[in-house]
């Protein structure tokens, strides 16, 4: 019992310790103060789901910039909202009322152009507003925000059963934000919901800039459009669970706004950072969390495409993460759907960030824009320069969970490659060699021993990937010896895979296995995008040699298309995947 109440004071006093953090950056944005970052929406949310916890003097501090403490979760909802104040005007569109004035400090310019009493900038915001509402709910099928209709009359409720957004100066740093309010309906149930119920939905209203000018290198539009596709689906999410980790969150909204404005990019700006940190934990809350929107961006070109993302916050409400943190579970459980999982995902994101191609040859490891990323891939840890005869050493105490480390080899002998977790299990650390061929195609190979002939290759990487099943970080170390020369980069290998022949070709193309143990074997075929198109061989395989080929059709007996295919070979260890063209 002593340790427990310990461990509870533990926890309490580090949940105070950063409510007062999110509070303090509230109350300097908000009073205008010089601030660095532009997302307040993050600590709005830690202020109502925590703010009870906050000492009477920054509560008072609160209160005057309108925000109420007399309901479960602590908002500036109430008799009046603070952001309606001075707004005179409103504009409805569909499902949103937007909130507006001419006059005053939160004026919006008055430009109209069609003469409809109506500011042009107003009409843009709500045509925006009213493209990402049908992306999001049409395209993607998430549901809508819950409503705040069931709130009494001495609550605000913005005037109408639409979602209110409220266009006014903000602090100089500021996109937009969304301010939570109340459980839905009372109970945390959105009503907008028939099949599911939700205990912790939350309802929300928006605040917009009067004015994007100038706000930063993009133009006044595009920073219209981020903002709406980022704090928009915001409010999706608190829709299905309001206490959904704030990393996934912000990770998965960054990820929204290349969704729906593919062309504008600004996700970039978070990649440097997170590029340069790759083993910071994918899940560290802050700004690193904005980041991590790769991970999503890498599942969903690879493993299930945006429904995937549907998928997870699904299941967030399954998993109620009110109680417990679900955000890890329930993005395997998305995953399961389309028979991958977490761990396999980071894995192979772990791989695509190193290889960093939008080139068909990188196969199930490349990014569609990789070629246009601010980045070149992730920062190198250590560099081994191997000699023949030596034995080297390199030991980490840095790996984050959920994260990476990169170590380039340079040798021209062969070097073998072992791992040790030193304080936990070998089973949460993955090791990857990533090879690039002088074809400047790639091999991967994942293993807690490797033997690497660099006779074929042109450079040699290895990631070490935390996949953290207890939830700590691990120290490791990776030992290198001399090695066996081989035809194979792998040694002792399982199994070869010989070059499909004819290649390209029209009709069908042969490859063989050449299995130099008993092994379980995997052999399908993939496109570009790591889609699986057909399934050729599943079980045991003797040693031996077998010859394969296949028919250009698919799992369901259809021809597919002309273009790049991949035949890709795994035993649960080592992968091979080798490109095939199809021409018609």
């Amino acid at each position: 019992m002593k340790i427990f109440f310990f461990f509870s004071l533990f926890v309490y006093t580090i949940h105070a310790q950063n409510i007062t953090q999110s509070a303090n950056m509230v109350i300097d944005g908000f009073n205008n103060e010089p601030i660095e970052y532009k997302h307040v929406t993050p600590y709005l949310l830690d202020i109502a789901r925590n703010g009870h916890l906050l000492d009477s003097t920054t509560k008072e501090r609160l209160k005057s910039l309108g925000f109420n403490f007399n309901r479960a979760l602590v908002s500036r909802g109430g008799l009046q909202r603070a952001e309606g104040v001075g707004l005179d005007k409103f504009y409805d569109i569909n499902y949103f009322r937007i909130h507006y004035t001419t006059s005053g400090r939160n004026a919006v310019s008055i430009i109209d152009q069609n003469s409809n009493n109506i500011p042009d900038y107003i009409e843009s915001m709500a045509e925006i507003f009213d493209f990402v509402a049908q992306k999001i709910h049409n395209d993607m099928d998430f549901v809508k925000p819950p409503g705040d209709g069931h709130y009494s009359n001495d609550y605000d409720k913005g005037g109408s059963g639409h979602y209110d957004i409220y266009v006014r100066q903000l602090s100089s740093n500021f996109y937009g934000y969304v301010q939570f309010e109340q459980y839905a309906q009372g109970n945390g149930d959105n009503e907008k919901t028939s099949e599911i119920i939700e205990k912790n939905a939350i309802t929300s209203y928006m605040a917009m800039r009067n004015n994007y000018t100038n706000f930063n290198q993009l133009s006044e539009l595009e920073n219209i459009q981020t903002t709406i596709a980022h704090e928009f689906f915001h409010t999706i999410q608190l829709g299905y669970d309001g206490w959904e980790k704030q990393w996934l969150l912000e990770a998965t909204a960054v990820w929204m706004e290349e969704e729906i404005y593919d062309s504008i990019n600004d996700v970039y700006q978070y990649m440097r950072d997170w590029f340069r940190y790759p083993h910071r934990s994918l899940d560290e809350e802050g700004s690193h969390a904005y980041g991590s929107f790769i991970f999503f961006e890498y599942i969903e070109q690879h493993m299930g495409g945006n429904s995937l993302l549907k998928n997870i916050f699904e299941f967030s409400v399954q998993n109620d993460s009110y109680k417990k943190d679900g955000s890890h579970l329930a993005i395997n459980k998305a995953l399961n759907l389309n028979g991958h999982t977490f761990k396999e995902a980071l894995n192979a994101m772990s791989v695509a960030n190193k290889i960093m191609s939008s080139e068909s040859i990188a196969a199930n490891f490349k990014y569609e824009e990789a070629d246009g990323y601010p980045v070149n891939g992730p920062a190198i840890y250590k560099t081994i320069n191997y000699q023949s005869g030596n034995q080297d050493f390199i030991e980490s105490s840095r790996l984050n969970r959920y994260a990476s480390q990169y170590i380039k080899i340079i040798s021209i002998d062969p070097v073998l490659v072992d791992i040790k977790n030193i304080n936990g299990p070998n089973g949460d650390l993955q090791l990857n060699v990533i090879l690039e061929r002088n074809d400047n195609s790639y091999m991967v190979i994942s293993n807690q021993s490797v033997n690497i002939d660099p006779i074929d290759y042109k450079s040699i990487y290895l990631s070490v990937v935390s996949k953290d099943t207890v939830g700590q970080d691990w120290n490791y170390r990776l030992t290198f010896k001399d090695g066996k020369r081989g035809t194979d980069a792998n040694l002792p290998a399982s199994f070869n895979l010989s070059s499909p022949y004819p290649n390209p070709f029209n009709n069908f193309a042969s490859f063989s296995i050449n299995a130099l143990d008993q092994i379980s074997l995997n052999i399908i075929v993939i496109d570009i995008t790591g889609r699986k198109i057909t399934s050729l061989y599943q079980g045991v395989l003797p040693v031996g040699s077998y010859n394969y080929k296949w028919d250009a059709k698919d799992d369901e007996g259809s021809f597919v298309g002309s273009g790049v295919y991949f035949i890709k070979a795994s035993d649960g260890s080592t992968e091979i995947w080798k490109p095939i063209t199809l021409v018609k």
